[in-house]
This record gives structure tokens, sequence and C-alpha cells, in this order.
């Protein structure tokens, strides 16, 4: 942490030296300036030139550092700061541009239409690639483009601009504005300040005209949508043809970003960009929720200043099927009504936060009328209408309050369920309820959706909640978002600093999404299961199959299989939240120096051998994870307990929360270390602890079999240990790791045996009494009498020679005949199946998974069927298109690629759970 030193900088009067190298229209150029004045006079004692800044910045030979005072204080508090309401710029035409709005008093309007007009006098002439972009730092992406700003930040600067000349425009004939402008005309030799004629068109030519080239040269380019709306503003704002419908024109058609020198815009992308980069469930392409969110907030601002435009009515985005689903993008991801996860750059380490937009969702409610959207809102609101509201310009603001008040009478408070967002790559399983007294809610994520840009390398991710805590948080947005900084690259981004595996000590390959296989929402047993194929190319096999296990009615426990089959070397990993461990099975010995990558390894510091340095690096950040315990020969059944620290205050006291991690099966060492999440957040934990199991070999094939029991006060479970598994018959013989199954006896009397295999149609005897044929499944019994039974893409689960024995269809297979081809509010598939004796309506919340060229999965929620023809059904997909991007996005034409094709063959796996009296 760097402290201050008490010292004020720059120590020369800057002031004075800026005012000498005035030009005669008041511009500033160091070539007029007197460097006389560039003395030290606030410390003389340490010399003539100690801390003065003449606009380019000090360089302190001690240090042999450059420190840009002056150049920081422009652009923070001049044009930008940490937000709007800090500059003196955007700053001071926000607040008097709501001022002028909600007051209608003239004199906001008229000062913030003479500031608005001397930015326009500067503004075309700004641009930061004049200078270091090592040494000014600047929010451009690593490019130097930009123009007061770096380009990221301004394209928010630039809205700003265009909404304060939108606001202000009738001020500009105003006679104290024009008389103030017209003298500072006279007095610098600056043009058009004669009237407001005039002075409109100094805006216009120094800031609205300025817009396109800048989109077109990089220097006004952000994250997508950012510099699209950006020019849509300025489009239909400025309102004048042929520019207005040729920026807009650029808007939407298909572009490039061209990376060389100089660097390019060819088009804003708009239209492709919906069908090509929008999954399926709204969210786009950067993985990150901090980052996908942010679509909807820029994309929302060009469908709102095109709604209702007669000159461009093409363009209405609120008709795309792609833009609508945007509005559903992130309520999925809301956990205990608290939390998202903290996927990718996101958020921060297990803080409360919902990423859901309360404002967005009443637009919603407003333009679609769905009464979900009403729900979302009230649930976003603290669960009252109190406060919620039209904007300003609504004839009556009020009336959506009272819209929203009804619909909650009729349908009541928001109720989420679990999600498997195949499109995105995301399970949300969800189980509890708040009754009068606590809050039982519990809630498991898995993420297998992109792993690039601003997501992570973390295929297959694990998350939990429970008891109003994120038990099991990922560390969140990294401390630095540059492309040099290696904590972000070695360690925050690495697949390691992750609930996965790893394989052959390097980080995951990028792949766009997983392939899901099993997902189910049981009243007792909640399953999701993925494949990550491309992550690791060395591997045949790189799955994950977790499912939460009802206990009662305020606990559930986890139970995860991850399979591995492939490369010389895995390492799973897992942390909880912050909180001090103990053991059971493990004889831990201290690595009294180094990391895990090695005692002679320094923490942070990357060895020689071990890949490049930041963005580049593919290693496997060992050296990231300090105060090392190891036992390198651990027993087959080991535990490690978390007593988890509520580091958000989420509770008025501190509770008894646990999460217990306890794994079965040999390994070969298993190692306790401190990985440390991102430090510039305040309350980020100082540090949390990793579990890195180990295994070696050539061509591994492993199962790391773990169950994950978060529990308050006690545990509820008693033990946990392998059950045996033994084929029905020759036929079904298990090879290594393709069947495992887990005896887990609770306090409560209850046993339960879980069961995962990879052939599910091959019958196997658990512990000699019980019989299973299907891909998961779980027996339940006390004193001996079944409980309950669970199967999922299984013919047959029970005691041998029991009555009591679930016995069916394990899945559903035939092909596509026919799908919705065009963008549609409504689509579904036409399929040719046999029910073998079921009704259509049980296939309703079944999923179907349909091969496809796997360059994204095909996997959809069933919402309806209906019966057609023979042995011929229509399902119903809802609002989830089919369709994966444009056959050709310079020309829209040539139609579209899809997720599906004709003559494709699909599954159904079906579930069946049965409960006996107790």
């Amino acid at each position: 942490m760097i402290r201050p030193s008490g010292y004020k900088f720059p120590t020369n009067d800057f002031g004075a030296y800026y005012r000498s190298g005035l030009n005669e229209h008041g511009n500033f150029y160091p070539a007029l300036a007197d460097r006389g004045l560039l003395v030290n006079t606030l410390y003389p004692e340490k010399g003539p030139t100690w801390g003065v800044d003449d606009g380019y910045g000090w360089f302190d030979p001690e240090t042999d550092t450059i420190y840009t005072f002056i150049a920081y204080y422009a652009h923070w508090f001049s044009w930008s700061g940490s937000s709007a309401s800090l500059s003196h710029v955007q700053g001071a035409l926000s607040y008097l541009q709501n001022a002028y709005i909600y007051t209608g008093d003239d004199k906001y309007a008229n000062a913030g239409a003479i500031i608005l007009d001397r930015v326009a006098d500067v503004y075309p002439a700004m641009d930061t690639a004049e200078f270091d972009k090592a040494t000014y730092v600047n929010s451009h992406g690593g490019s130097g483009d930009g123009k007061a700003l770096g380009s990221i930040w301004e394209t928010g600067l630039v809205k700003v601009l265009i909404s304060a000349y939108d606001a202000f425009f009738t001020a500009f004939d105003d006679p104290e504005v024009v008389g103030f402008l017209q003298l500072k005309g006279r007095q610098f030799d600056l043009p058009l300040k004669n009237n407001g004629t005039e002075i409109r068109r100094n805006i216009e030519d120094g800031i609205l005209r300025q817009v396109q080239p800048g989109v077109l040269w990089h220097q006004i380019a952000g994250n997508n949508g950012f510099h699209q709306s950006a020019l849509a503003m300025a489009a239909v704002v400025h309102d004048t043809m042929p520019e207005t419908m040729q920026w807009l024109d650029f808007t939407f058609k298909y572009g490039e970003n061209i990376s060389r020198i100089p660097r390019q815009i060819t088009g804003g992308n708009v239209s492709f960009t919906m069908v090509n980069d929008v999954d399926r469930d709204g969210h786009g392409n950067e993985a990150a929720p901090a980052y996908n969110r942010l679509w909807l907030s820029t994309y929302l601002i060009l469908a709102e200043m095109l709604r209702g435009y007669d000159k461009y009515p093409a363009a209405d985005l609120y008709e795309n099927v792609k833009f609508r689903k945007m509005f559903q993008a992130m309520y999925p991801l809301i956990m205990l009504g608290k939390y998202t996860p903290s996927i990718g750059d996101s958020g921060a380490t297990g803080m409360p936060a919902i990423m859901a937009g309360k404002h967005q969702s009443i637009l919603a409610f407003e333009r679609f009328g769905d009464p979900f959207y009403a729900q979302l809102a009230y649930m976003l609101n603290g669960d009252t209408t109190e406060g919620i509201h039209s904007d300003v310009f609504t004839l009556d603001p009020n009336k959506v309050a009272r819209d929203i008040e009804a619909v909650m009478q009729q349908y009541g408070l928001l109720d989420l369920k679990s999600v498997n967002l195949t499109g995105y790559g995301f399970a949300g399983l969800r189980d509890g309820e708040i009754d009068e007294a606590s809050d039982k809610r519990r809630a498991l994520w898995l993420y297998y959706g992109y792993n690039d840009r601003h997501g992570h390398r973390d295929k297959l991710n694990l998350g939990l909640y429970g008891f109003g805590l994120d038990l099991a948080p990922d560390l969140g947005y990294p401390e630095s978002a540059n492309a040099f900084d290696a904590n972000r690259y070695e360690w925050q981004l690495n697949t390691i600093s992750h609930n996965t595996v790893m394989v052959d000590r390097t980080m995951q390959s990028v792949q766009w999404d997983g392939t899901p296989k099993h997902y189910d929402d049981c009243s007792l047993v909640k399953l999701i299961d993925v494949e990550a194929p491309e992550v690791y190319p060395q591997t045949r096999l790189y799955k994950r199959t977790s499912a939460m296990v009802r206990v009662d009615a305020a606990n559930s426990y986890v139970i995860d299989f991850f399979r591995v089959k492939g490369g010389n070397e895995h390492h799973f990993s897992f942390h909880a939240a912050e909180g001090p461990v103990i053991t059971e099975g493990l004889n831990l010995t201290a690595q009294p120096t180094g990391t895990y990558a090695g005692p002679e390894v320094e923490f942070g510091k990357r060895p020689a051998n071990d890949s490049v340095h930041a963005s580049g690096y593919t290693g496997p950040g060992f050296h990231w994870l300090k105060n090392v315990e190891r036992d390198n020969a651990p027993s087959a059944i080991f535990s490690v307990d978390y007593a988890v620290v509520d580091t958000w205050d989420v509770h008025p006291v501190d509770p008894d929360v646990h999460l217990r991690l306890t794994m079965i099966g040999a390994v070969d060492d298993v190692a306790l270390a401190d990985g440390v999440p991102p430090q510039n957040i305040a309350r980020n934990p100082k540090s949390l602890k990793y579990v890195i199991v180990h295994r070696c070999g050539e061509n591994l094939n492993s199962i790391f079999t773990s169950i994950i029991e978060p529990y308050k006060n006690r545990p509820f479970i008693r033990s946990i240990e392998a059950a045996e598994v033994t084929a029905a018959n020759r036929m079904a013989e298990p090879g290594l790791n393709d069947v495992r199954a887990v005896k887990v006896r609770l306090h409560n009397g209850r046993t339960d045996y879980i069961f995962s295999s990879l052939y599910p149609d091959a019958a196997y005897i658990i512990d000699g009494k019980i019989r299973f044929e299907g891909a998961f499944g779980l027996y339940s019994e006390k004193d001996g009498k079944p409980l309950f039974t669970y199967i999922n893409d299984g013919a047959y689960i029970g005691n041998i020679g029991s009555s009591s024995a679930s016995a069916g269809v394990s899945r559903l297979q035939g092909t596509v005949v026919d799908f919705t081809k065009e963008l549609s509010l409504h689509n579904s598939l036409t399929v040719e199946l046999d029910l073998q004796g079921l009704n259509s309506d049980s296939l309703i919340g079944a999923s179907i998974y349909v091969q496809n060229d796997g360059k994204r999965n095909a996997a959809y929620m069933i919402k309806g069927a209906a019966a057609i023809g023979e042995k011929v059904y229509e399902l119903d997909l809802g609002d989830i298109t089919l369709i994966r991007a444009y056959a050709d996005s310079n020309d829209s034409r040539k139609g579209y690629i899809y997720d599906v094709a004709a003559g494709s063959a699909f599954t159904i796996p079906l579930a069946r759970e049965q409960q006996w009296q107790s």
C-alpha cells in the first residue's frame, strides 16, 4: 500500500505557468509558456526542480518513476472523475441539465449552454494518442486512442455532451447566453458566437459531427454497445439529413474492428451483434455478468432513442427477440435474493450484489406488459412499490406503481426456481424458502460458459450459497484490468484459483460453452451434468456431475463427481469463504518457505521457466499460493471444515456457519494453501484457504468425488464412505471411474446411496443390495426401509427383491423434422419420436439434447408439447431462438446458421422420483 507523503504537488505555481502559455484564442501552448516559472517554490530545500510538473509530469530519479500530477488532475477532475459527479465538465453539465429539466429555470440551461459551447471550441483537437499511453494511463484497452479521455470512457463523455445539447437547445437563443459568448468571441477571436444559430452550429461542428469520425477512427470506442449508442444518440439529436441517416446506417451495418495502425471501426454492427453475439439467454459475449449487463444498458439507450423515431423505423430493437431476451439475462443469476455469482471480472469476493436492473425491469413491464417484470421490479425495490415510477416525461408517472401493485395482488411474490441457461452456460440449482422465522434458501451454481474476454479460465466452476451467505465465492473483479498485471493473468483469472480442475499444469484453453448432458429440478434432487470437451485437448473427458440433495426444509448437501480422462497431472482446486479450517484424515506438514510452486519460489514471483509474463501467461499460477501445508500420503477419505466468517456483515451477529468438504478416493497428495483475493477492495478477505488435491501418472483417469456439506451449529451428516459397486452381469463390468457410488449417513437416521455412471444402460449392484441402471440416482432409506428414490436417464432403481423399486422409461430418442427458422418470440422444434406409452405432457419441463456440429450446444427446455401427426410432435421452446448467427455477416440476405438441423438425432433423458411414508 502506498502511504501519503504529506507533500503537496506540483511544487511549482502551475497556474501562473499555464496562464503564461495562453495564445490569442485562450488555448495553452507550451512553446509560449514561461519556463522560468517551473521552479519548486513549496520545498526549496529539496532543490529547484524537485516535484516540478510542466503538465507532462515530474520524473523522480530516486524511484525512477514519472508522476503525472497535472495530467491526473485534468483527467479525473476536469473531464472524468470516478463518476461524472466528480468532474467539472461531466458533473456540471449533468447536474445543470437535471436541474433545468426538473425546475424549468433558465439559469441552469444558460450556464450549461456556455460550458458546452466552450467544450465545442476545444474538443475537435483533443487526441490522447498524441501522448505516451504507458505514462498517461487512460481507459482505452491498451490502444492509446481517445480524445479527452481514453476511447472507452470517451463513449460516456460524448453522451453527456450530446444529451446536454439536446436539453439546452433553446437556451442558445437566450440574450444572456448570446451576449456572454459574443464578448468571449471578440476577446479571443473565436468564430460562431454572434447568435443562437451560430452557437448551435459551433456545438454541432465541435461535438456532434466529431462522433462519427471518432467512432470510425477508434477514438470513441468501448465495450459492445458503448459507441453504437453514442453514435445513434448523436444522429437522432442532430436530426439532419443526410447525416442522420448515414450515421444510423453506419451504426447498424456490419463492420470490423481493425487493430492495425491506424485503427478503424468500419461499422457499428448492431444488427449482427443481436444475432451473432447475444446468446439465446440474452447475454453478451463477455462472460462476466458485470460486463454483460452493460450491453442492455447501452443498447437500451439506442432502443429508446429510436423508439418512435419515424425517420428510421426499421431499427426498432424492441421487436428483436435477442434484445428482448437481454431484459431476462440477469435475474436467473440472482441467488438468495441478494447475490450474483462473481463470474469472471464481476463483483467482489462474496459481496452481496444484484446485477439485475430495477429501472430496466420497470421499463420492460411498461413495454411488454409481462407480469413477471412487475414481480421482478417489486423484488428489486425491496418488496414494495414505494418510490417506483416512470420517467419525468410520462404524463402519469405513478401509474406503473399502481399496475405493479395489481400484479402483485394477483400473482404474489417472485419465486425463482432452478435454471439451466444453456446459451450462457450457467446452471443455478435452488431449494428452500423464506418463512416467518428464517431464510432457508440455498443454492448451487455451475458455470460452463465462455471463458475468455472478461471471463476467467474457469470452465465447470462451482459455487454455493446458504444461511444467507456466499459459502464458496469466486474472487471477482481483478485488482487491475490492464494487460500488464501479473496477478490478474497468473492468478485471478487462472484455472487454479477457481473451484474446478487443472490439467497438466496449464490453464484451460478457450471454449465458448460446455455441453450439458443432464439437468433436473425435482423436489428432492437438483441435478446438473456438463461436459467441456475442448478446454484441455489432451483429455478424452472433462465432465462434472453435481447434485444438491435435500435433507430437510433448512438443509441440503452437494454430491460432486468430477471426471477427467487424459493428461498426466490433475489438480482439483477448491476454496470456501473466509474462515479458519480444521481437517480430518490428513497429516499435514507445513512447508516453511516458498509457495505451492516449490519451497524456493517466492510468493507472486513467476519462476523463470514458467510460461511468460502477464497477458500471455498459460502456466499453473502455483506461485500465488502461499503458507503451504502438505500431506503426501493422504487417506482415502478426508475432510476440510471451514468455519465461515460473515465477511460482509450480512447478519447482525456472525452465525456459526460451516462448510465441510469431504473427498473420497485415492489421490497422490493434498495441500492446503492461502490464495489472496483482490486487495483493492477494502472488505475483501485477506486470504482464502485453498484445498489442492493432486494426482499424477501417464494418461490419467480421475474421478474427484466430493460431498459438500453446509451446516449451521452442528453437522447433519454422520458419516460418508464409498459404496461397493459390482456388475449385475458380465456385460456391465464397470470400468475404472466410470461408475461410482457413495453412502451418506445422516444424523436423522436416514442413509443415502448416490450413484453416477457413464453407462446408463448397464445395471449395477450397490453394497450388495441396491440394483441401479441409469446415469444418476439416489436411493434413500431409514431403518432398512425405503424413503425415496430418484433416477435420471435410467430404467431401474430399487432394493433387490423389493416391490418398491422404480422402473420405467429412461429416455426418449428421435430426430428433428423441422424448426423455427426466423427470429421469433415463439420458437419450436418439430420432432419425430416414440413416446413409449408416455403422455406428451410428461415432456414439459424435460430437456432435449440435439446432436449438432459441437460449435455451440443444442440443449433446450421443453415448455409445451403437442401431437401434430403420427409420432410427430411440436415442442414449444418459448422465446429461445434456434439461430446461432448469420450465415454471412456481410449479407443478411444469405440467412442464418442454426444450432440444429433437420434430420439431427436427439435425446430427452427422463427423471423419476418416488417417495414412501417414513
